[in-house]
Parts: structure tokens; C-alpha cells; sequence
């Protein structure tokens, strides 16, 4: 039997072994489709807004909403033509009464963007149709309005149709359905000139929508919402482990069996680097007889177990095919360890194989989520179901466990 068996997409709580931290606050999706906002030190077990099923427990890298007021467009943003109003009939996404809108030709929110150095942005936010309004409700993004102002334009959303119409300098748009009639929409915008300045700026124009949940962020993907009232603000990463004596009463050094089902967050690039778990001495990277990575620039768009011994890898073995994008998002994968008897299945596939290298047997804790030594690496994405057993399970065990 396993000593450990962690269902955190049925449980939804976590086991008194894992230890849990996280600075700032965050969201997540509960089982009505609400964003609910949470403190510190929380963690979270997020839900598809529309199906309500439960994803698992969910794991990102650190991020900050430069938007310094995301869901009140009376704080921090500015007439440009145009004002805002109130429309207190309206349900926000996170339940809250009262939804804003921008009135006449334009409202618009200058962030500082200056200490970020980037030429990218990520933005999401929330829109629902307004009665009385049709077409698309238009956001513009301005490089900087400083000294020479450089417009660079942006997508129109139409709520009344789902469609996000992306811009000449937008890119990689979604949108992601929601009750009650809203949507997150997300998109990445490129500065052309050089990186985004401190008088960046965002404009809503056209269609008077409501909008909540404003996210302007540094990264190629969006991730969950982070509230502002005033300030920009900064979710840490979310850090969970076991260690101690909890490590070392269920872990054991010469051979083991890891079991886990998990998924990434929608439009990761391949290249960007993201880990599931490892376990490893707390000393350095070295030594690491499990390793379970899910994209990395190195290894391409797949999922990579790889169990390293005195700086080298002893075992290497890689998911055939593209078992990674949102086609086939929640993968599983059962990882056995031993002296010269080591394998792996992904997705109930045929079992590969290694009958040669050493086990390291120094090990301290299992990160679950993130790879632990600096520079630390995140899943960014959920894990509904984490196993280990104390044994090097058969083959046949193997594959019908990662089934």
C-alpha cells in the first residue's frame, strides 16, 4: 500500500504532513464558479468556472497585478472623455454586488511599469454584457504617453458573442466562459519601441461593458486573479513540501514508487520551465532520485522523469507525443526507482525502462510543485492526486496506476 495517498482533488484539504506557505493575496474558482479571494498562507483547490469540477490543488509561481485598482474604476482611474458609473442590479464574479463601467469616450489607468523592464505584458480581466450596448468594447494600451505618446491600439471584446478580436500588436488571445454572463478574457500585448515605461497606460473605449478583475501582469501566460485596492500587489509562490520526520517516515532511500495525476494552466509555452515534484537533499541540486518535469526548453513540449545521482542523470525517461497541451491537459504518470531497475508510464502507455545506475540515497524532502533549490521553478497548474509507495512496483502496476 502507499504511505502516502494525497486526493486533494476529492478532499480538498491538506494532509497535516505537507507544510504550506504563500505571501500576499490570491484567488481561486470554487465549486459555484465564484472567484473567491483568499490571505496568506491558504491554500487553494481550484474548479473549472463551468463544469464546477474540482482541478486539484493548485500551484503558481510568484506574479504582481500592476493595475493598482482592479475592480474599482472610482480608485486610480482617470477621465479621458468619458467617467464611470455603478450598476448596483449587477453580481460580480467573486459575488459582490455593484458592477463598473466606463461612460463616454474613454477611462483609463496609468501604471508604472518602469521597474518591471519588459516589452511584454500579459492582461486579463473580467467583461459581461451591458443592456443597451452592443459591439465590442475596446481596451487600448499605450507604451507610454510621456514625452512622445505611443498608442500601440489593443483587442475589442464583444461579451454578446464571446469574441476577443485581436490587435497588430496582440497576441496569444483567450477567453474563458464564466457564470452568470461573464467572461475572462486575456491577451499579451508587445511594446514597439522599447520596454513599457512608468507612464504606461490602459484605456477602456467603445462599448460601455461592465469589467472586474483587471490584471496586468509580467509573464506569457495569465495566471489566477490578484485583488488591488490602491497599490500594486504581489501573490508569492505557492511553497509546499514535507520534511522532517514526516519525510522520513513514509519515504524509503533505495527504491520507491511515485504515482501522480496532475495538469498544467492553460497556454504554457514549451519553453517555459515548470516542475512537478522533486525529491532531493535540501543541501543542492545534485541529488535527486525523482524529478518529474512537465515543459522545458531542453526536453521540448513533453513530460520528462529523470532520477539523478552524484550530479549526473541515471535515468531519463520521456512521454511520446505531446501529452502536455490543452488537448490532453491532465496527465498522469507512475515513476519507479531501484538500482538498476528503473521505469516509468505515462498516460497508461508502455513501460520504458533502465536497467543501469545507482539510487541516491541522501535525501531530505519531497517538494510538490516546484523544484526547490534556487532557482526555483513552479508547475503552474494543478495536481489532483499524488502516491507514493515504498516498493519499485511491477511494471504492470505501473501502467495500469498511471491509466
Amino acid at each position: 500500500r502507499p504511505t502516502l495517498d494525497f486526493n486533494f482533488a476529492a478532499e480538498k484539504k491538506l494532509d497535516p504532513r505537507i507544510t504550506y506557505s504563500r505571501t500576499g493575496p490570491a484567488s481561486f474558482v470554487n465549486e459555484f464558479g465564484k472567484v473567491v479571494k483568499v490571505g496568506h498562507n491558504v491554500p487553494r483547490f481550484d474548479h473549472d468556472p463551468v463544469t464546477r469540477e474540482c482541478k486539484g490543488l493548485l500551484i503558481e509561481e510568484s506574479r504582481t497585478n500592476y493595475c493598482r485598482s482592479s475592480s474599482d474604476l472610482s480608485n486610480l482611474w482617470s477621465a479621458g472623455g468619458g467617467s464611470y458609473a455603478i450598476d448596483s442590479a449587477i453580481t460580480n464574479p467573486d459575488g459582490t454586488v455593484g458592477a463598473h463601467y466606463h461612460t463616454g469616450a474613454e477611462l483609463y489607468h496609468t501604471m508604472d511599469l518602469s521597474g518591471a523592464s519588459t516589452n511584454t505584458i500579459r492582461i486579463s480581466m473580467w467583461v459581461k454584457e451591458r443592456s443597451g450596448q452592443s459591439g465590442n468594447m475596446d481596451i487600448q494600451i499605450y507604451e507610454q504617453v510621456s514625452g512622445s505618446v505611443l498608442n500601440i491600439g489593443g483587442p475589442g471584446f464583444n461579451p454578446a458573442t464571446g469574441v476577443l478580436t485581436a490587435s497588430s500588436h496582440s497576441s496569444n488571445e483567450r477567453v474563458v466562459e464564466y457564470p452568470n454572463g461573464w467572461y475572462r478574457i486575456a491577451f499579451t500585448m508587445t511594446a514597439q519601441t522599447a520596454n513599457f515605461t512608468a507612464s504606461s497606460r490602459l484605456d477602456l473605449q467603445a462599448a460601455e461593458h461592465y469589467v472586474w478583475g483587471i490584471q496586468v501582469e509580467i509573464g506569457a501566460f495569465e495566471t489566477s486573479f490578484i485583488p488591488t485596492s490602491g497599490s500594486t500587489v504581489t501573490r508569492g509562490a505557492d511553497t509546499t513540501f514535507i520534511d522532517g520526520d514526516d519525510f522520513t517516515d513514509f519515504y524509503n532511500q533505495p527504491e520507491g514508487t511515485i504515482v501522480s495525476s496532475h495538469s498544467l494552466l492553460d497556454n504554457i509555452p514549451a519553453t517555459h520551465n515548470v516542475y512537478t515534484y522533486q525529491v532531493a537533499p535540501n543541501s543542492g541540486t545534485s541529488e535527486a532520485p525523482f524529478r518529474l518535469i512537465d515543459r522545458n526548453g531542453a526536453y521540448g513540449n513533453t513530460l520528462v522523469a529523470t532520477s539523478i545521482t552524484n550530479n549526473a542523470i541515471v535515468a531519463f525517461f520521456k512521454a511520446s507525443g505531446d501529452p502536455v497541451t490543452p488537448a490532453n491537459k491532465k496527465m498522469k504518470v507512475a515513476f519507479a526507482i531501484k538500482t538498476n531497475d528503473f521505469a516509468a508510464s505515462f498516460n497508461g502507455g508502455t513501460v520504458v525502462t533502465d536497467t543501469s545506475g545507482t539510487v541516491s540515497q541522501t535525501n531530505d524532502h519531497l517538494a510538490i510543485g516546484y523544484y526547490k533549490p534556487s532557482p526555483q521553478a513552479y508547475l503552474n497548474g494543478h495536481i489532483q492526486r499524488l502516491m507514493y509507495y515504498p516498493r519499485r512496483l511491477s511494471n504492470t502496476q505501473l501502467q495500469n496506476l498511471s491509466s
